[in-house]
């Protein structure tokens, strides 16, 4: 007596079936294993009978999650198998590598699917069906379950130590077995000729069942609800629940509303958790899948009640409020109703998590009775104790989640977390606390902080080989935590409800755009940190933070920090290099440095190396020694004078980091090496010189400290280093968030760092590459291009492409084609989404929604909205549906540039000339990889593509074969091997502009900064034809400056004419305004002024008074003949010009004075 009789035709699925039914009662743990074997099993028939999955099958990977991830598996089966797939190889796999508690009821829900999965199989690929007598129905019946607990022992596999031993064992018995057979397989044409047989009769007799199918509708009942209680099932016990306890399910209530069709007022739970102390900790209302959880709360908030009311758990006089589930499987909504409003979860808190919320409604004190620690923070900081109360108001009286402190680096943001910890530990509101950074030295020194003045924290770094919990507070790089929240969910360290505050070190979009599942994931109190500027922060950033845009939780910036004397303030030095401002030309070499040039390979065919090529692509000494020796002679010094204080030099890449090393030891051998080194991340042991640079770690020699850190990204943000006193920018910085984070490496306060009471007052920074003046043009910076990733994006493209092309005459036949390859493409990658990962569950039922691919064949404009909004994102594991689509980064780079060119080609906007460049020099670099086997069998096509008659009426099909044929050679193509070239060409000191006062932020207005823009747009376009006429004081005409005047405005930003022309040049001409800026070439002037250089017609003090004349025009371009009776004219004779000239000549000179302004205004 079995439920799997049927099954004759198969006996070995027979077999293993009834293993797992024979053992369902006594080992539920084995009869899981075994359903999940069976189901394995079954799979592997499958690929191997089933001609249409035979030739899908992956080569590589064979496992059970990868074969029912393959897209034409997913679209052999009925919509409602795959769920249940999943359901019996979750189970499977949780009696194998989990220790919990394996029940009764989960080995006979995982027996029933299994059964409902055989039944389907039955039907599909049976002989014995045929048209007049359709598969009889199956019914899972549990009388044929054996109830008895004598059982063969053999069958007895009480641990999952002992099933994991025993999958193994089956595992390598199937290999051997299955490599033995495909090795006589192989060699024996009599045994492929029967496969081929065997697979065309099975493919015939599923064609017959098929057609059977389609008159005979299959009676069967698959019982979708029940695979989904089974779901919600599972994530109970993933946290521990033992839903076999009594009166955890359908547990009956009293007291709901009273109504025609409840005139008793009963009701039964779906599920009641209970607590150790035998009281209901929460209801779980379960809706069916196709009804909004939503739908639910009231329900479940009416059962809550009705528990709350019961006598026996306390009654109307004091029983205990339960909290609040409601779910449909694929949403989880909780609510503390006595605390905060419903939110969307990703999942159960398990009980001791559970009692705690419980508790704190009674024991947690209230936060803003609990007294600051000003031994940690706020002592002599009023701003520190504002920030704190500010969160706990938010947290406490406003009963917000979520919080967002903007504090300049420098202002003590870790001292003010940890005393806001501290008061939360003391209240009672946190018991587990994560600190998450970007990186492990920013970790490092969290912990180290935390250690110091909270040591009672028990602080943790977490890291991919953590195990097993032990303390209380643990930091960790957002990269480890998404490693370890991908594990299986009953081998997760931590549940959704584990850390009561999470902290979020540097929350800003770029973080939250790679690691925002993390958030999601933990239920808990969220801090974010920043000190990027409130106006600087994206909308993003504050709708994560549940804040108002601009208005954060507490901000306290960097300039009301350094007026309010908190910060110094930077001092900056402009380093003007010739090389780095103008580039290299080889025209302008010296004789030997053209020869230089020419030895090198790299330059071969440049005569031009760009000012953004210096220090990437070409090393030169000399720019290098003169910043090195401008910075040792002109930086803020310590020890009495006599050394460099401490210095950051922030380089371009590693490259140029060891270059510059390499140049400082090189001229300044006296400091042993020890003095300047390389800290970035290829440093092994960087943490360890970052401690040697903090003073934490002693030098090995005292004499020669670690001065000069060179860095490339490592030390731009977060690491503390309060005797910072010099920075120098090697790199040019477009992002006004990370020069501001840069910047803050020397704003920290460092009393006595001179001597007794000679305190740090400013310090500052050499910027070799234009930053300031770029920040001071370009206030916002580079504007983040919010670029997605390269698979979103392929992803996006195909499913667009696939949409224009649906009824499209013009690409004939083969447009159908290629859009349904297209649709299975996207399919497959959305079929191997794992509906376990962490990222991907919070999105299952969208998921669920297109691995059935009848969804993609009527897809709407919501549909699509979707799939590039909520789906595009999500990471999968399917394997590609052909062998030359395989993923590597090169290929799918490739990829993007053909699907962009397809999209142009669908679109009809044309294939741009930078395309049709870029084909042309990948396929002439494959050309010359011939002798490669691979590129050698595309050489035909190669060459076919570099033709003029591929571009002449190019096709659809021609570029997508493109694609396909060339994307795996793309490995082939060496990066362009422009290498590093180091040079030793004379650079030139341009100047060296240190202001003086210190460098003040925001001051200017908008209307500065127009005026600003249009002077730095003169500036550097002086070799524009008028602008040259202009300062040689040619004849220009009305047009000349018309024209010149429109460039000016486009550059100006302004946004209307009129502002414009009342912001630049106001209360003056254009042609004045540009020469005053560029001044009067002294040739002009002279020419202007000759006559009066003559010795013999005027004396040296008025040949002197010209000359000055001279000088004036060429430093200001226009001069008001009123200053000739003033300084410095009159420095050379007290009555100026009325003292040296007579009227006439007075005159004369007032007049071409007047003609030399008269020029620049045009005719």
């Amino acid at each position: 007596m079995s439920n799997f009789n049927f099954l004759t035709e198969w006996p070995e699925l027979q077999e293993h079936a009834k293993q797992a039914e024979a053992v369902v009662n006594s080992d539920p743990r084995s009869s899981c294993f075994y359903s999940r074997y069976t189901l394995e099993r079954l799979v592997h028939w499958m690929y191997e009978f089933d001609p249409w999955l035979a030739r899908s099958k992956p080569k590589y990977d064979t496992t059970l999650n990868t074969l029912i991830n393959e897209s034409e598996f997913k679209r052999s089966l009925g919509s409602t198998i795959f769920p249940k797939i999943k359901a019996v190889q979750k189970a499977g796999n949780n009696a194998v590598h989990s220790e919990r508690k394996v029940s009764q009821l989960e080995s006979t829900q995982s027996l029933k699917e299994l059964h409902h999965i055989l039944y389907w199989f039955y039907r599909t690929y049976t002989s014995a069906n045929t048209e007049e007598k359709p598969a009889t129905d199956q019914v899972f019946d549990l009388t044929k379950v054996p109830q008895t607990i004598q059982v063969d022992a053999s069958l007895v596999m009480n641990s999952a130590k002992k099933l994991k031993e025993l999958q193994k064992q089956l595992t390598e018995r199937d290999n051997k077995h299955q490599e033995k057979l495909d090795k006589e397989l192989n060699q024996n044409l009599e045994l492929q000729n029967q496969l081929k047989a065997l697979q065309q009769q099975l493919a015939e007799q599923k064609a017959q069942n098929a057609k059977v199918a389609e008159q005979v509708k299959d009676p069967h009942d698959y019982n979708e609800a029940e695979t989904r209680t089974f779901i919600i099932d599972q994530y109970l016990k993933e946290m521990g629940w033992n839903l076999d306890a009594a009166n955890v399910k359908e547990f009956p209530v009293s007291g709901m509303p009273i109504s025609k069709q409840n005139p008793k007022g009963n009701g039964f739970v779906d599920y009641v958790l209970w607590g150790k102390d035998g009281k209901p900790l929460a209801v779980v209302e379960a809706k069916r899948t196709t009804v909004n959880s939503k739908e639910g709360r009231r329900q479940a908030e009416l059962y809550a009640n009705c528990l709350q009311n019961d006598p026996q758990f306390g009654g109307k006089s004091g029983g205990q409020r339960p909290l609040i589930y409601y779910t449909n499987g694929y949403d989880i909504y909780f609510w503390d109703d006595e605390n905060y409003i419903p939110r969307s979860v990703q999942g159960f808190l398990n009980q001791d998590e559970m009692q705690r919320l419980i508790d704190r409604r009674t024991l947690a004190k209230q936060l803003k009775d609990v007294e600051l620690d000003t031994n940690i923070a706020g002592k002599g900081r009023p701003y520190q104790r504002l920030a704190i109360e500010s969160v706990c108001e938010q947290f406490d009286a406003e009963k917000q989640r979520k919080s967002l402190l903007v504090m300049a680096t420098g202002t003590g943001k870790t001292r003010t977390t940890i005393a806001l910890v501290d008061i939360l530990m003391r209240a009672g509101w946190a018991k587990n606390i994560l600190f998450l950074a970007d990186r492990n030295a920013l970790v490092n020194q969290a912990k180290k902080e935390f250690s110091k003045l909270l040591p009672k924290s028990s602080p943790e770094i977490l890291s991919s080989g953590t195990s097993a919990l032990k303390g209380r507070l643990y930091f960790s790089t957002y990269p480890t935590m998404l490693n370890l929240l991908s594990a299986a969910p009953d081998t997760r360290l931590f549940g959704v409800g584990h850390f009561d505050l999470v902290i979020v070190d540097e929350a800003h979009r770029s973080v939250y755009k790679k690691y925002r599942y993390i958030f999601d994931y933990f239920d808990a109190l969220l801090l974010g940190l920043t000190a990027t500027p409130k106006n600087e922060i994206d909308k993003n950033t504050f709708d994560i933070f549940e804040q108002p845009d601009g208005d954060p939780t507490y901000a306290y910036e960097l300039k009301e920090a350094i007026d309010d004397k908190f910060l110094v303030p930077p001092k900056d030095v402009q380093v003007d290099l010739g090389f780095i401002r103008k580039g290299i030309k080889y025209t302008e070499l010296s004789e030997d440095e053209k020869e230089e040039w020419e030895s090198k390979e790299q330059l071969e065919d440049k005569d031009e190396v760009l000012p953004s090529e210096v220090n990437k692509f070409l090393f030169n000494e000399d720019t290098v020694d003169k910043a090195l020796e401008i910075l040792m002679e002109r930086g803020v010094k310590v020890a009495g004078g006599d050394r460099l204080g401490k210095t950051i030099i922030f380089a371009a890449n590693n490259d140029h980091a060891e270059f510059i090393v390499e140049r400082f030891d090189a001229n300044y051998r006296k400091y042993k090496g020890k003095f300047a080194r390389v800290i970035t991340y290829k440093e092994t042991y960087a943490d360890s010189l970052i401690e040697e640079f903090k003073g934490e770690k002693k030098p090995s020699d005292p004499n020669i400290p670690l001065t000069i850190a060179v860095s490339v990204d490592m030390l731009d943000t977060g690491v503390d280093v309060p005797e910072v006193v010099n920075l120098m920018f090697f790199k040019v910085i477009k992002s006004k968030v990370k020069f501001l984070q840069m910047l803050g490496r020397g704003t920290r306060l460092c009393e006595n760092l001179f001597g007794p009471e000679d305190n740090k007052l400013f310090f500052k920074v050499f910027d070799c590459c234009k930053n300031f003046e770029y920040f001071e043009m370009n206030p916002d910076g580079a504007k983040d291009n919010g670029a997605k990733s390269l698979s979103q994006a392929i992803f996006e493209k195909r499913l667009t492409i696939s949409q224009q092309l649906i009824d499209n005459e013009q690409f004939g036949i083969y447009g159908a084609e290629y859009q349904r390859y297209l649709i299975d493409t996207l399919h497959n990658r959305v079929a191997g989404m794992n509906l376990d990962n962490f990222i991907v569950r919070p999105n299952r039922q969208v998921v669920e929604k297109y691995q059935k691919l009848d969804t993609w064949f009527k897809l709407t404009n919501e549909h699509l909205a979707e799939l590039e909004k909520q789906v595009s994102v999500l990471p999968t594991e399917a394997e590609p549906l052909e062998p030359d689509e395989k993923e590597e980064e090169l290929a799918l780079r490739f990829d993007h540039m053909m699907l962009t060119m397809q999209l142009a080609l669908t679109e009809k906007t044309g294939i741009t000339d930078f395309y049709r460049d870029k084909l042309n020099q990948i396929a002439a670099k494959l050309e010359s990889k011939a002798s490669v086997p691979a590129v050698g069998e595309q050489l035909e096509w190669l060459q076919y593509v570099q033709s003029a008659n591929f571009w002449t009426d190019l096709t659809l099909e021609e570029l997508e074969q493109t694609r396909r044929k060339l994307r795996l050679l793309m490995r082939f193509i060496e990066k362009e091997s422009t290498g590093v070239v180091y040079t030793n060409f004379q650079d030139e000191v341009l100047g060296v502009h240190e202001n003086e006062g210190v460098y003040e932020f925001g001051q200017d207005g908008g209307l500065e900064l127009y005026r600003k823009k249009v002077e730095s747009y003169i500036k550097e376009n002086q070799d524009n034809l008028t602008i040259q006429r202009i300062k040689r004081n040619q004849p220009i005409t009305k047009l000349d400056l018309e024209e010149l005047d429109n460039k000016l405005f486009e550059a100006s930003g302004i946004d209307n004419i009129e502002t414009y022309q009342s912001t630049i040049h106001p209360d003056k001409s254009l042609g004045v305004f540009i020469r005053e800026l560029v001044g009067l070439d002294r040739g002009a002037a002279k020419e202007a002024f000759a006559d009066y250089l003559d010795e013999a017609k005027f004396n040296s003090q008025q040949i002197r008074f010209v000359n000055t004349i001279i000088d004036f025009l060429t430093q200001n371009g226009v001069m008001s003949p009123a200053m000739l009776a003033k300084p410095p004219f009159s420095d050379i004779h007290f009555e100026g010009v009325f003292g040296l000239f007579d009227d006439g000549a007075v005159m004369d000179l007032r007049n071409r004075i007047k003609r030399v302004e008269a020029q620049a205004v045009g005719e």
